[in-house]
């Protein structure tokens, strides 16, 4: 090379790197690139790449049994290792396998909140969400509001895919005073398209079916159903070890019971239900002493377990795994049936029955808005010592790079990228194919699932025909057959909230959870006592004015043409 040519290169790396630096320091940046907004100011490389200095920051996974998508060495595997690197951030992780709501009351009440949160966020007025907003309020959450405008893509994150009526009510709920605690993550990029179909269902063993000669797709009402656990409670099956099945059951805590109740379901996306003419409220329906009565027929026939409700993470997960479950209710959870039971015993395949039929005798299914209502976030702890480093990571592994490290790891180790598209190396996917826990322990599972939002990667990179798994055919095969719905109206549970006693309401049915009451009636000695707990429940929500309440929703829905129930 000439000297003229040595002279060029070096001037066009050393303006390069100057270029880098004054980014660094304030200059504009494409929001896919990471702004560090950090109190602690970057070096420069010699390569150009800005350094940070080292930090450790801990995180809560606050959902039961979430711990099984954590790589076993959570420091050094290849994911964490990149992110280090360019935020210089290491995460201390933590998972439970208890009660959401119980572990978020444990965190506020002893000041012990970790650095990083992750947690379910369904509404503010109850629940895990309700705990949330109520520790935001009382300065336990940092507030990020002056943090957005360093963070392009965490800013992305609290703005897009998010369905309007949650954002203003819920996401920013008015008692915030415009300030942003919340980070929403799962949440679609904003189309229809991105929408996440969790195929929820019921799940039936095809070698139970067989052996039946009964066909998956014609059992679709609660008779049918009942006439299928009875031939299977019957029928003398074994799971994997040679032990009586059980007719059905759920995973943890009961997730999810509701799928064997879905006759008495309807497509909502609100509190209310028309009833004989009426607006009510959802715990004031009738449906509610038949949905207890058939879940009390199918626990004291034997056709149900008797310990779906109590189950952890680990019993649920070896139930299903092994077989012992003939039908389960819940989504597919081919993740952990496709490197265990699918592969010992690939006759056990569970097939999805029906899809089950509604109120209105068409298949129930997945209701979504435009933008999600409803999702898990990420908050950080008021005592967070470095919130820049938190915010980094979360910024940088929502950037398109980090997106690429998030669900494909190391390209050219991992996958390489054509036309665009990550493609994965054939050896590297054979092995992940062959062994999921090899892509988990790659650091390539929780990321997508717990910290990355506004996004849709089946949107961005779609997965050619020839280079999906058995298991993602599988997996679209289900919602192919159950598509989503959606409904482009404001819920009416929101007009409650400009009742004038909703606060009242509020706090006078906080400590009622409808749900575990009901669960409370499913293990009465007597079907007279179930009832007579379900009444009891219902008419505390009647004191507290649910009545008074529905009517008033009724009313400010009649004013406007845009509300959907």
């Amino acid at each position: 090379m000439s000297k003229n040519g040595l002279r060029s290169g070096f001037i066009i790396t050393l303006i390069a790197i100057l270029l880098t630096a004054c980014a660094g320091s304030g200059g504009t940046k494409e929001a896919s690139t990471v702004n560090s907004g950090s109190n602690e100011p970057g070096n420069v490389s010699e390569t150009g790449a800005e350094q940070f200095k080292p930090v450790t920051l801990t995180y809560l996974s606050t959902w039961n049994g979430g711990g099984g998508a954590f790589p076993q060495d959570q420091e050094n595997n290849p994911v964490a290792q990149k992110i280090r690197e360019k935020t210089g951030v290491t995460l201390k992780m933590e998972s439970i396998t208890t009660s959401e709501v119980e572990k978020l009351n444990t965190i506020f009440a002893s000041g012990t909140v970790p650095d990083i949160v992750n947690a379910p966020f369904w509404s503010t007025t109850g629940g895990e969400g309700q705990v949330i907003k109520k520790a935001a309020m009382e300065g336990q959450i940092l507030d990020l509001t002056p943090y957005l405008d360093k963070y392009p893509n965490v800013k992305r994150l609290v703005t897009t895919g998010i369905a309007k009526d949650f954002n203003e009510f819920d996401l920013n709920s008015p008692d915030f005073e415009g300030k942003t605690y919340l980070i929403p993550t799962e949440t679609p990029d904003g189309t229809p398209e991105s929408i996440h179909n969790w195929n929820y269902g019921l799940f039936a063993r095809g070698d139970i079916l067989k052996a039946l000669n009964v066909k998956a797709e014609e059992i679709d009402t609660q008779e049918e159903l009942y006439d299928l656990l009875v031939k299977i409670r019957d029928g003398g099956f074994k799971d994997i070890a040679g032990k009586p099945v059980i007719p059905a059951g759920t995973m943890w805590n009961g997730w999810d019971y509701s799928q064997f109740l879905a006759g008495w379901s309807d497509y909502n996306i609100s509190d209310y239900r028309e009833e004989d003419g009426k607006l009510i409220h959802w715990t004031q329906s009738k449906d509610h002493e038949e949905r207890l009565l058939y879940m009390r027929k199918l626990l004291n026939e034997g056709l149900f377990d008797l310990e779906a409700f109590s189950n952890t993470s680990t019993t649920a997960n070896e139930k299903l795994t092994t077989g012992k479950l003939a039908v389960f209710g819940a989504q597919p959870m081919l993740a952990e049936l496709s490197k265990t039971l699918y592969k010992t015993n690939p006759e056990m395949q569970y097939e999805l029955l029906g899809p089950m039929k509604n109120k209105r005798g068409e298949i129930r299914t997945q209701v979504e808005k435009p933008g999600r209502s409803g999702f898990p976030v990420l908050f950080l702890s008021a005592n967070i010592k470095d919130p820049d480093a938190a915010l980094r990571y979360i910024d940088y592994v929502n950037s398109e790079e980090g997106r690429l490290l998030a669900y494909y790891g190391i390209e050219g180790t991992h996958y390489t990228l054509e036309n665009g598209i990550p493609q994965w190396i054939p050896d590297v996917k054979k092995q992940f194919d062959e062994n999921p826990d090899l892509k988990r322990d790659a650091g390539l599972n929780f990321l997508p699932g717990r910290f990355i939002g506004a996004f849709s990667d089946s949107v961005t990179w779609p997965i050619p025909e020839d280079q999906k798994t058995q298991w993602q055919k599988l997996e679209e095969s289900f919602s192919a057959r159950m598509p989503i719905k959606i409904i482009d109206k404001v819920s009416a549970s929101y007009l409650a909230r400009e009742w004038p006693k909703y606060d009242e309401f509020i706090n006078k049915t906080s400590s009622l959870n409808f749900d575990d009451e009901f669960k409370k009636a499913l293990f009465a000695s007597s079907d007279q006592e179930a009832l007579n707990i379900l009444h009891k429940t219902q008419e505390k929500f009647r004191d507290a004015g649910v009545e008074e309440m529905a009517a008033f929703v009724a009313q400010k829905a009649a004013e406007r043409d845009d509300v959907g129930f």
